[in-house]
């Protein structure tokens, strides 16, 4: 009861801090130190195992990800290539209705924070064909921009979710990435029963070359993609040589590319980066992980019940990609293992759990933008989420059930 306690205040101070807007970095650092408080660690131990998870190779590497995903992000956002995207796909989409999720599935390879307001002045003028409500135009924009989410290796919470069961990135994709294919059925599926047929008017008959600038449009998107999955290569310098590549191709003044820099390494990546990385080494060496696996039977009810209630909590309070992530998973260690004794289901469930809870959150900032901009009753989109978002919840719990626990 005491251990149950001990972790309970832990969670409840990240709840409360978050509630009030308080940034996720500085939270994280806060309730590391609440943890090595309560758990008994020496105040010169606790800043030797902190300073060590700064350094660690682990955690640059991690940091050196993360900032060259974001500066991939501004780069194409800064020089129009998603302009280019669309117009190409309206010449070679035949079904019109496709127009209203392609688009924001192309912009949702892009993580970005409220990237689904990209997708929204294209649903918006797509939709005026079938004259939509407003709730189904959020819902289409905003459903679409998130099917990646489960197992595109450029998103954060994917990156941060592998590094601390340190698992690679590649494998985590691979084994997700029906969940990709799932989402994507579960939004077509709703989308053509909802809206009737009707032909795409295209402007030129260039499918080649409508093709190939879809294709330039996000190349090093692709590229980075390629070099991991064909060739091998570690995250890190499969990002580095797109990085390098779209300044030697980019067309961009340098005034702007630079800008592109400044936005891409801030402050709050870095502690952030930090502070989760710091949060995960404290839970390991205080013994709060082994005092967990103490009272939480790793194969039994309450594991299973913990895997979908910690993330699927925090990410539904919060509406944190990142913070859903960073704050169940290291508490999750000992249920799902790390490397090579991780398992994969455990952690596909988590994950999933936590994601859903992500999806419905009414803090999502995603969520929150594309309702105002459509001027949206939430009630309304909800109405219409729940039945995907329920279907992928239930698709995890079957797998769950089929491979664990029956």
């Amino acid at each position: 009861m005491i251990v149950l306690a001990k972790i309970a205040a832990v969670i409840l101070l990240l709840l409360v801090l978050i509630k009030k807007k308080w940034d996720l970095g500085l939270v994280l650092v806060l309730d590391t130190a609440l943890t090595g408080l309560l758990f008994g660690m020496r105040p010169l131990e606790f800043l030797r195992q902190a300073g060590l998870a700064v350094i660690d190779k682990e955690t640059l590497t991690l940091l050196g990800i993360l900032v060259l995903v974001l500066y991939l992000g501004n780069f194409l956002q800064a020089g129009g290539h998603f302009r280019q995207m669309v117009e190409a796909l309206k010449n070679l989409v035949k079904d019109a209705r496709l127009i209203l999720a392609i688009p924001s599935a192309f912009i949702g390879l892009l993580p970005m924070m409220a990237g689904a307001m990209m997708g929204a002045p294209i649903v918006e003028e797509a939709g005026r064909r079938w004259d939509l409500s407003a709730a189904w135009k959020t819902f289409l924009n905003y459903w679409f921009r998130h099917i990646w989410e489960y197992s595109w290796p450029l998103y954060l919470n994917l990156i941060l979710a592998a590094t601390i069961i340190r698992v690679p990135i590649a494998k985590v994709c691979l084994h997700q990435a029906p969940f990709t294919v799932l989402a994507a059925a579960a939004g077509l599926i709703i989308l053509f029963r909802r809206i009737p047929y009707a032909a795409n008017a295209r402007t030129n008959g260039r499918r080649a070359a409508d093709s190939a600038r879809v294709f330039l449009s996000i190349w090093p998107i692709f590229l980075t993609i390629v070099l991991i999955f064909a060739f091998g290569l570690p995250m890190l310098a499969a990002l580095g040589i797109a990085g390098v590549l779209s300044q030697i191709f980019s067309k961009l003044p340098w005034k702007e590319r630079l800008e592109v820099f400044r936005r891409s390494v801030t402050p709050r990546i870095i502690l952030l980066t930090a502070a989760v990385m710091v949060f995960k080494r404290i839970l390991e060496t205080s013994g709060a992980l082994e005092a967990i696996g103490g009272i939480v039977d790793p194969r039994g009810f309450s594991g299973y019940v913990l895997l979908f209630a910690a993330p699927f909590a925090i990410g539904l309070l919060t509406g944190v990609n990142q913070a859903y992530v960073a704050i169940s998973f290291p508490l999750l260690v000992p249920v799902i293992g790390t490397g090579g004794q991780a398992d994969m289901v455990l952690f596909l469930f988590a994950y999933v759990s936590g994601f859903v809870g992500i999806l419905l959150s009414p803090a999502h900032l995603c969520l929150a933008l594309t309702a105002d901009y459509f001027k949206a009753d939430l009630g309304d989109v909800y109405k219409i989420l729940i039945r995907p978002a329920g279907a992928v919840l239930a698709a995890a719990l079957a797998v769950l059930l089929v491979f664990r626990i029956i």
